[in-house]
């Protein structure tokens, strides 16, 4: 989806020198990642940024926390199954199959997502990676396909210098860079389901945020090379969305455009899968603390998922995609997966201070260096609140929208933050056992 969706835009803003904003964009994630992992070892719960904010904020933020990651994730999922309903009408169009509504695929989606988020995560799992293997080896056959050939121009290294980058918008062209590695911080959601999670967290974390990058940047090079630096511009922004279908037809054959074409539906169906996953270990989280309904916190007794949390998450998205149903999902996806970013945006530079008021207050700490504690989430600060003020200053262009619109988004994702801190001070006075699991703690 990243490669064939957003690099033809990533092109478009950050002229030739896209390549260079995906490496920017890594390395401020990688950063952050350094706090992120370091609090894993210190708060061994599963809340992820429930958890961490809590633990570094306070309680009031954390539960704020906890409500707007779940919006945004929300505005993610449903703006994905736009997509993949749109993209599966669209395919069985080309194949002469008679005309389907993009919701009903959609629903019918939700339907499977549902099922394997009842099931153990390890199926999920086993899902995501197959599908993942596939989608990568297209794209790595592409790679070579083009470093085999060479483009018009040969093979150029010029994408890679800050000239190239800096005659393009430098700031629209990072902050997509940075949404582009949406879903990489949802490692920790999963520890209670790891056998060794003070280990694996860090691990995945890392090797998530490093193959991303590895791979978006080769893959946003190779497209430049594929049409020439001094035509590529001109061809993401005429053809965004047949751009890498066009240029893999070109350089691997026909069978691999049609492959591709399948795999951005498998693509948005891996990502609609993750999602479910995260959305209802958050509403799972929130139920063993009592602010959700204590039945959101019930694991099933065989597969050990937050079966309860899942299925509840799958009816309000079918409720939402039907309030859509009359709606044209390609206006609302932009803008809805937009907001969704900004949002976990938002929770990021959150953790970050809250990673650095944490270790402050906890001095027996002694096995994390201030490498860990201090310097790296400081510069995390740094990069995600200039993210942010990019994403605030280019909202619009982010996602879509109109200014008024752009404005009612904004008011949603402050909104659902403040409301998690108004609700959690209304929990002190009135219900103060609930107050005090806040964050997964122990009462």
């Amino acid at each position: 989806m990243v490669v064939s969706a957003v690099t033809p835009f990533m092109i478009s803003f950050g002229g030739i020198g896209a390549p260079l904003a995906y490496v920017i964009a890594m390395a401020i994630l990688l950063v952050f990642s350094v706090g992120y992992t370091a609090m894993t070892r210190h708060v061994d719960n599963p809340g992820a940024f429930y958890a961490y904010i809590t633990a570094g904020l306070g309680k009031a933020p954390g539960l704020g926390a906890s409500f707007l990651a779940i919006a945004g994730y929300l505005f993610m999922a449903v703006a994905s199954y736009m997509f993949i309903g749109t993209a599966v009408a669209n395919l069985a169009g080309e194949l002469g199959l008679q005309s389907i509504p993009w919701y009903a695929l959609a629903l019918l989606v939700v339907g499977i997502t549902g099922t394997l988020g009842y099931f153990r995560i390890d199926l999920s799992a086993k899902v995501l990676s197959i599908v993942m293997v596939c989608e990568i080896l297209i794209v790595v056959i592409f790679d070579a396909g083009v470093l085999g050939q060479g483009g018009p121009e040969g093979i150029p290294f010029a994408p890679f210098s800050w000239d190239a980058l800096a005659s393009g918008s430098v700031g629209v062209a990072v902050l997509y860079a940075a949404l582009s590695f949406g879903g990489f911080e949802a490692t920790a959601i999963f520890r209670e389901e790891t056998k060794d999670p003070g280990r694996t967290v860090p691990r995945a974390t890392y090797l998530a945020v490093g193959s991303f990058g590895v791979f978006y940047i080769a893959a946003t090079w190779l497209m430049i090379v594929a049409y020439g630096p001094a035509n590529v511009g001109d061809v993401a922004a005429s053809q965004p969305t047949s751009m890498f279908a066009s240029a893999v037809e070109k350089f691997v054959g026909t069978w691999a455009k049609d492959v591709v074409t399948v795999l951005v539906v498998t693509s948005a169906f891996a990502a609609l899968l993750s999602v479910q996953n995260i959305i209802s270990r958050y509403c799972y989280s929130l139920g063993i603390d009592g602010v959700l309904p204590a039945r959101m916190g019930k694991v099933h007794p065989r597969h050990g998922s937050p079966y309860v949390s899942s299925l509840t998450l799958s009816l309000v998205l079918i409720v939402a995609l039907l309030a859509f149903a009359g709606s044209d999902p390609e206006a609302w996806y932009g803008q809805l997966a937009g907001t969704g970013g900004f949002a976990i945006m938002v929770l990021m530079t959150l953790t970050s201070a809250a990673v650095i008021l944490f270790f402050q207050c906890r001095r027996d700490a002694r096995d994390a260096s201030r490498w860990h504690t201090t310097v790296a989430p400081l510069l995390s600060v740094v990069g995600m609140v200039v993210v942010l003020y990019l994403a605030i200053t280019n909202f619009t262009t982010m996602t879509g929208g109109s200014v008024v619109e752009a404005a009612v988004e904004q008011a949603i994702v402050w909104g659902v933050l403040v409301a998690g801190f108004v609700i959690a001070w209304i929990y002190r006075s009135k219900r103060p056992m609930v107050y005090a699991r806040i964050g997964r703690q122990k009462a």
